[in-house]
């Protein structure tokens, strides 16, 4: 079993991220499939999550209400460009203890949007820095002071289809490039 598919129960992730999670496979799997063969692809979807630690009782809910959003039309994508113009989005770091984007709607709703000229409002959560985020820091180095056609040409072995690059070359003209 994947384990890194779906949201476990217990994470520290925002009720509408897996919220979202539901309506968004549901919806993809209405869109891509047969109504044939929907039902079964769905059941496997809840049993996966059920698997996953994630109980019928909690499942049952969100799932009703993205039928109920397919019978809607209600994830029918409008005039976006329009959409977007009159449409402020706020953008939110996540912590369980917080604010929930309930909470701040209904306090934008009772303070701000009297004011401003935006008729909806779309809030971004996104995740705080974790462990990973600091353990496994990967970036692209700049290339722009090496010049690998010359570090192969400077090489004597470089001859062969097979190119073998002493790496002690390349050592140094990278340290010499960074450091």
């Amino acid at each position: 079993m994947n384990l890194s598919l779906y949201i476990p129960p217990l994470s520290a992730h925002p009720q509408c991220c897996f919220k979202g999670l539901i309506h968004g496979e549901v919806r993809r799997y209405w869109i891509q499939n047969n109504p044939s063969n929907f039902q079964p692809i769905l059941l496997k979807f809840i049993q996966r999550l059920i698997d996953r630690g994630h109980t019928l009782e909690q499942l049952t809910p969100l799932i009703i209400q993205a039928a109920a959003d397919l019978d809607n039309k209600t994830w029918q994508p409008n005039n976006t460009s329009s959409c977007t113009q009159n449409t402020l989005f706020i953008h939110w770091q996540h912590h369980l203890g917080g604010l929930q984007r309930t909470n701040i709607r209904k306090i934008y709703e009772a303070t701000l949007q009297p004011h401003l000229p935006y008729k909806k409002m779309q809030i971004a959560i996104s995740r705080p820095k974790n462990l990973r985020d600091i353990l496994t820091k990967t970036a692209i180095l700049n290339t722009n002071n090496i010049n690998i056609p010359e570090i192969i040409h400077d090489n004597p072995q470089s001859s062969n289809i097979y190119i073998s690059i002493n790496t002690e070359i390349i050592r140094g003209k990278l340290k010499a490039a960074f450091f």
